[in-house]
């Protein structure tokens, strides 16, 4: 059955199976979400969140980054995907590789990585167990992804469904469920899933709810299994379970294809905040800067030239002065108007009152679409800037920095990490030097409970 051979993967994979390649892509992995998990912990919607949490109390059991409190671990988990979802700044992917490689896995690692942490540090698991377990629940989670034909018309949010299975799948590791209380977890996480795409059309801060009850679900769905609560026997395939419920064309096949054998674990490591559909634009607004003086004011149009394909799409939406932090983040035309008047991208421009900067607004409002470029390639764009002396102005660009045809170096992730940090404030550098030195050593890691209480300011 599916979920057997899903299971048997899951809970028999020993450390030493997994290659030396996927324990160093967690591990980066873990990096970057870390620190984009402070990174973020201020955004928009975090702190009525952690207000709740507060209120509702409970027992202390895993550290929400940044602030420090101590909450129930399912809350833990999910305060900190909340926070690193929230500057879209985040590692994606893993992505899938051989005949699935290409196909759509999304936003696993906001999910999958603050769940490790958060039970790592519950169940004082060792260094080898924490990057098996990011190893395991990340491959599971991008499988299910790929285990369906993705539509952003059609099908529901991806973070708050394979993402789902990844969190399942690292608390059961790490919490030591049995073969059959794992199979029955995934059976009650059937009915916890869900999520929409409309929060990024709406530029609300939903978008990142879907991988941060992901990861709730998951640890709650173990928890209850682990305590005699039933669920579904056959979660998966059953005539009303995940594939004909949540899935838009099911292809289970994809999911089991080299399971075992080949580890989805490369992430692709954002170097600029907001949606990865932005980067191109912004990487070749930076190029033409480089090559070419002009001032804002000098701009009278701006040409994006994009694949046929991609004429309707939430990126495609302009940023006005009332629009909030999300509407930034999932704006191609800001992306680019930023980016020219300020000649860098920030996390801090993506905050109030920079990200209201009337000369970014009115310069957004120049950007406009041509949809010329052959399909295939959704990431390819050319960047035309017509001025007033009448020169025009060009790049192109085919994936952008992080992608997994063009991926970035272990420095750049390192470095990424200390831009998060410095942009947090507040976290004391010898904490956050000693967080990133036991990263780097996890392999010799006995306790890694004290690895969440280092990114906690002072």
């Amino acid at each position: 059955m599916f979920i057997d051979k899903l299971v048997k993967h899951i809970l028999d994979t020993p450390f030493e199976a997994i290659p030396a390649a996927s324990i160093e892509h967690a591990r980066l992995r873990l990096i970057d979400v870390a620190s984009c998990t402070v990174g973020g912990a201020r955004a928009d919607g975090n702190q009525a969140m952690l207000d709740l949490v507060r209120e509702w109390g409970g027992n202390h059991q895993a550290t929400v980054l940044f602030y420090g409190d101590r909450v129930a671990l399912p809350y833990a988990a999910m305060l900190n995907s909340l926070q690193s979802r929230s500057f879209d700044f985040e590692v994606t992917g893993p992505e899938a590789e051989g005949s699935n490689a290409g196909k759509m896995v999304g936003h696993v690692c906001s999910t999958t990585e603050p769940t490790a942490l958060a039970v790592g540090e519950y169940c004082k698991a060792s260094g080898t167990d924490l990057l098996a377990a990011v190893v395991i629940g990340g491959d599971v989670a991008a499988r299910m992804a790929v285990a369906d034909d993705f539509d952003f018309e059609k099908s529901f949010e991806v973070c708050g469904t394979a993402n789902a299975f990844g969190a399942t799948a690292i608390a059961g590791r790490l919490l030591g469920a049995s073969h059959d209380q794992l199979v029955n977890a995934f059976g009650i996480l059937a009915n916890l899933m869900a999520g929409s795409f409309q929060s990024l059309w709406g530029g609300v801060d939903t978008f990142k709810l879907p991988g941060a009850m992901a990861a709730y679900n998951g640890i709650l769905a173990v928890q209850l299994a682990m305590r005699g609560f039933t669920g579904l026997k056959d979660p998966v395939t059953s005539p009303h379970g995940y594939f004909h419920l949540y899935c838009n064309r099911p292809q289970p096949e994809n999911a089991l294809e080299d399971l075992g054998a080949v580890f989805y674990s490369q992430g692709m490591h954002k170097m600029h905040p907001s949606c990865y559909g932005n980067h191109n634009p912004i990487d070749s607004t930076l190029e033409i800067l480089r090559n070419h003086s002009f001032a804002p004011e000098d701009v009278v149009d701006i040409a994006l030239e994009v694949p046929t394909n991609r004429v309707r799409h939430f990126l495609f939406q302009p940023m006005t002065q009332d629009s909030g932090m999300v509407r930034a983040l999932f704006s191609i035309p800001f992306a680019i108007a930023n980016a020219i008047v300020r000649r860098e991208v920030r996390l801090e421009h993506y905050t109030a009152p920079m990200m209201h900067d009337a000369r970014v607004c009115e310069l957004s409002r120049k950007v406009r679409f041509d949809p010329v470029l052959e399909p295939g390639n959704n990431q390819a764009s050319r960047l035309i800037i017509t001025l007033t002396d009448g020169r025009k102005l060009e790049a192109a660009r085919q994936f952008p920095r992080g992608w997994a045809k063009n991926p970035v170096t272990a420095d750049d992730v390192r470095s990424k990490y200390w831009r998060n940090v410095e942009y947090a404030g507040d976290i004391p550098q010898p904490s956050a030097s000693q967080a990133l030195e036991l990263l780097d050593t996890l392999e010799s890691v006995p306790d890694v409970s004290v690895l969440p209480r280092l990114f906690v300011r002072k």
